[in-house]
């Protein structure tokens, strides 16, 4: 009998992104030809809400699937706890490959954290993070030494290269990924 193959997973959000400015959401004044075909190809969450509508809780329910009381992150810049258990520590578990690119947030301050291979970074291996900064242009971000990486350009550009890079990878694994762009968050 053959194993079911596993789905790859990846999963895209802008900061203030509101669900419904996307053409394929019917919003005909935005333009968005590549999110209109991922969500053709893939799954639109049509449902889902903000339980605690702040980077840093909204990040850590998302990875928990906790409320923020029950995770500890009831505000923004609170760490996430190394102890709790995320999709990440999952799916790494269960034998994928795991990446999260972008905005963080779960580390605590300072803002431009280095978060260091191992727990910290809750069960993702590919990584190419700043933990929080709203410049995106002349933005930053770490992989796994503490010396930053400045991105030529705008951010979610380098960030979404930065995918690319991920899901070229050699490797047979079915795939879990987190792309996390700052914008549309002010400023």
């Amino acid at each position: 009998m053959s194993k079911a193959k596993r789905p790859n997973l990846l999963f895209i959000f802008g900061d203030q992104h509101r669900g419904m400015d996307v053409r394929c959401a019917g919003n005909t004044d935005v333009i968005s030809p590549n999110t209109d075909r991922l969500a053709a190809e893939g799954i639109r969450f049509t449902h889902a809400y903000a339980n605690t509508p702040a980077c840093t809780p909204s990040r850590a329910i998302i990875l928990t699937g906790k409320y923020s009381l029950s995770n500890g992150t009831v505000a923004n810049d609170l760490p996430l706890r190394e102890s709790e258990i995320t999709i990440g520590n999952v799916l790494k578990d269960a034998g994928y490959r795991t990446g999260y690119i972008g905005k963080w947030h779960l580390d605590g301050i300072p803002r431009d954290k280095f978060t260091p291979p191992g727990e910290r970074r809750q069960g993702f291996d590919f990584w190419a993070v700043w933990n929080c900064s709203h410049a995106y242009y002349g933005a930053k971000y770490f992989r796994d030494d503490p010396t930053p990486i400045k991105i030529d350009g705008y951010e979610p550009v380098a960030q979404t290269d930065l995918a690319l890079e991920f899901l070229d990878a050699d490797d047979d694994r079915p795939f879990c990924l987190f792309l996390s762009w700052g914008p549309p968050h002010a400023p």
